[in-house]
C-alpha cells in the first residue's frame, strides 16, 4: 500500500514539474518576443491573377506611411486590428489580415474586390462589385467588365463609396443578378459590352457582334429573354443576315419584335 503511495506521488511530482518547466518556458518566451523588434513588411495579393487594383508596393507605402508603421517598433506595440482597418479603408481591398510572425515580419494578405459591373456617370465611372458595393473606377487598373450608362437610378457623387439604400439597393441587386448570369454565360458576357438604362428604367444591350440594339427591359425573366435572343442569332440571323434589323425587342412574351433596319416604323413580331 505504501509502495502505491509513493508511486502516485512520484508521479504527481513529475507532472507537475513537467506543466512547470513549460509554463516557464513559455513565460520565458513571450518575454523575450516583447522585446524583438519588427523589422519588415511582407504583402501577397491573393487574387492578383484576376484583379491588380492594388500592388505590394502600394500597400507596403500606405502602412509604413501612416502612424501605425510597425517598423522598427517592439511587436507588442503593432496595432494588428488598425492595420485591417486601414488598408480595408482603401476602396478596392475587401479584406486585409495582417499578422506577426516569429521573425519580426508583418505578414499582410489582402482580398481585392471583384467588379462585375462599370457604371459610367457624369460624375465619374464606378465598379459595382460582387456584394453590391459601389467604388470608385481605378485609374491603375481596368476590370474589363460590362459597362452600364443612361439613367443610372443611383445618386452617384463624385468619389462615392458604399452600398446604396432602398430604390438604389433594389436596383443595384437587380443588376448583380444580371452580372452573375452573364459572369456564368462566357458567350453572353463577350458579346454584351455596354448595358443602356433608359429614363423608363429598361435595359438594352449594345453588343460585339452585329449592331443591332437589343431591347432588354426590365431585370426580370433572365433566362427566358436570352433563350430568346439565343433564338434571334440561330434561326433569324442565318436567313435574313445581320444587317437587316436595326432594332430586336425581347420585352414581350412569346415573342421577338424586330426594327427593319431601313424602315424603322415597321415591325416585325416573330412568334417562338
Amino acid at each position: 500500500m505504501l509502495k502505491k503511495i509513493v508511486t502516485y506521488c512520484l508521479a504527481a511530482l513529475a507532472v507537475l514539474l513537467f506543466c512547470g518547466y513549460f509554463t516557464a518556458a513559455s513565460i520565458l518566451s513571450d518575454k523575450g518576443r516583447k522585446g524583438e523588434i519588427c523589422t519588415g513588411i511582407s504583402v501577397k495579393i491573393l487574387d492578383s491573377a484576376s484583379n491588380r487594383f492594388v500592388s505590394p508596393e502600394e500597400i507596403e507605402s500606405i502602412i509604413t506611411a501612416s502612424d501605425l508603421n510597425p517598423i522598427g517598433k517592439p511587436r507588442e506595440e503593432a496595432c494588428l486590428d488598425g492595420i485591417e482597418k486601414l488598408l480595408e479603408n482603401r476602396s478596392a481591398i475587401r479584406l486585409g489580415d495582417a499578422s506577426l510572425s516569429r521573425d519580426g515580419i508583418l505578414r499582410i494578405n489582402v482580398t481585392q474586390r471583384r467588379p462585375l459591373l462599370r457604371v459610367q456617370t457624369d460624375k465619374g465611372a464606378f465598379y459595382i462589385d460582387d456584394t453590391g458595393y459601389i467604388f470608385p473606377w481605378v485609374s491603375t487598373f481596368t476590370s474589363y467588365v460590362p459597362v452600364v450608362s443612361g439613367h443610372i437610378p443611383v445618386n452617384l457623387e463624385e468619389g462615392y463609396r458604399g452600398i446604396p439604400e432602398e430604390d438604389g439597393r433594389r436596383w443595384v441587386d437587380g443588376m448583380i443578378r444580371l452580372a452573375h448570369y452573364l459572369d456564368r454565360h462566357p458567350v453572353w458576357n463577350a458579346q454584351i459590352q455596354q448595358i443602356d438604362v433608359a429614363e423608363n428604367g429598361d435595359l438594352s444591350f449594345f453588343t460585339v457582334v452585329g449592331d443591332q440594339k437589343i431591347i432588354f427591359g426590365g431585370i426580370d425573366d433572365i433566362d427566358y429573354k436570352f433563350a430568346k435572343l439565343k433564338t434571334f442569332y440561330r434561326q433569324i440571323v442565318p436567313v435574313y443576315g445581320w444587317e437587316r434589323y436595326s432594332v430586336v425587342n425581347l420585352k414581350f412574351s412569346d415573342q421577338i419584335v424586330c426594327t427593319l433596319r431601313d424602315r424603322k416604323d415597321i415591325k416585325k413580331s416573330i412568334k417562338i
